[in-house]
């Protein structure tokens, strides 16, 4: 995809806005739109492309000035690889290289570039209807244990649940989503899949 070129006058209006917005380029790409209604409407990439041109002494959609160490060789590079992540955020690094031609290394670089992060997912327990009469048939249990004990917790001394199941090992490490600012991203799993749980406690 051809980058598209700006005017001088656009450049700088990007970078005062993006100023304004004390760095966040999506409220700087919001309020772009929003002061120039009539003007061309850059993503939030754009905002950080020109502040990165600026920081460096290159004149944005140019390339111009500035020094050679730490720079993308390939302008085009920097669109593969935002494509790329834009299509399919929980992309990986060496995913993308494979795909692109790219360096692993580049890629990682103008990730960074673009102050794009990893965040991870969290794994949450899905609660059904039928879970909720347990968890409090549970809870009553320990209240009647500590009526009859009220030491009965720190005489805990350790606890563990290990689950094994038929569905496959997730490995939420890999599972992530490439982004600026943290989605808070959560994945559900219901606790009544086919497997087998042991819950084990140890007490004085």
């Amino acid at each position: 995809m051809p980058r598209i070129q700006y005017e001088p006058q656009e450049y700088a209006n990007m970078h005062f806005v993006y100023g304004e917005c004390r760095g966040n380029a999506n409220a700087a790409a919001a309020l772009y739109r929003e002061r120039y209604p009539n003007a061309r409407h850059p993503d939030y990439r754009v905002f950080i492309r020109v502040h990165s041109c600026y920081s460096e002494g290159r004149i944005p959609g140019s390339g111009v000035g500035g020094s050679s160490a730490g720079r993308i060789a390939n302008p085009d590079f920097e669109d593969m690889v935002l494509q790329e992540v834009e299509q399919d955020p929980s992309t990986s690094i060496r995913a993308v290289a494979r795909r692109t031609g790219i360096s692993k290394s580049t890629v990682h670089s103008i990730l960074k570039r673009y102050k794009l992060h990893p965040f991870h997912v969290t794994r949450v327990q899905t609660l059904q209807p039928r879970d909720f009469h347990s968890r409090l048939r549970f809870c009553r249990q320990m209240l009647a244990k500590i009526e009859e004990d009220p030491q009965f917790f720190n005489k805990i001394l350790w606890s563990d649940e290990s689950t094994v199941k038929r569905d496959g090992y997730l490995n939420l490490h890999n599972l992530h989503s490439w982004e600026l600012t943290n989605p808070h991203l959560v994945r559900e799993d219901s606790c009544h899949l086919t497997g087998v749980s042991k819950h084990t406690s140890f007490k004085s």
